[in-house]
């Protein structure tokens, strides 16, 4: 099984040590990952893996699972792709540059270890600024 990368600094962690999972209406930034959904193990391990880490790393995730991605070929035909994109949001500030710097470098070394672990030519990242309504 895949090892858990959460030493991340954007995980709320109460002053009794305990982590948060509260809703918080401050800034938040939105990590996506657009993992193609195959029924080879690693695949479905892959997912279990990310789920678990972004539920350890933020106290929950959502999962769409059987999404279509559409793409253009180099041959210029469109190839359709059954996708789960699984996000979650940091207590994170996107206009720090620091916490700007820090998500990204989380999200390429996320992108490095889906790389290192399924056979794809590319795997789909985002992270950028959100703003959930409260009232």
């Amino acid at each position: 099984m895949y090892r858990r990368m959460s030493s991340f600094a954007g995980y709320g962690i109460l002053e009794n040590g305990e982590s948060s999972t509260l809703p918080h209406f401050g800034a938040k930034v939105r990590v996506e990952v657009y993992l193609p959904k195959r029924h080879a193990r690693p695949y479905r391990d892959a997912l279990v893996w990310l789920i678990d880490e972004l539920t350890a790393l933020r106290g929950g995730c959502t999962v769409h699972e059987n999404a279509t991605g559409l793409y253009r070929s180099q041959s210029s035909s469109f190839i359709e792709d059954r996708i789960c994109v699984v996000y979650s949001d940091f207590e994170m500030d996107w206009s720090q540059s620091e916490e700007q710097a820090e998500v990204l470098e989380y999200c390429v070394i996320l992108k490095k270890f889906l790389f290192d672990n399924l056979w794809e030519e590319e795997i789909l990242i985002t992270a950028y600024p959100v703003a959930h309504v409260s009232q």
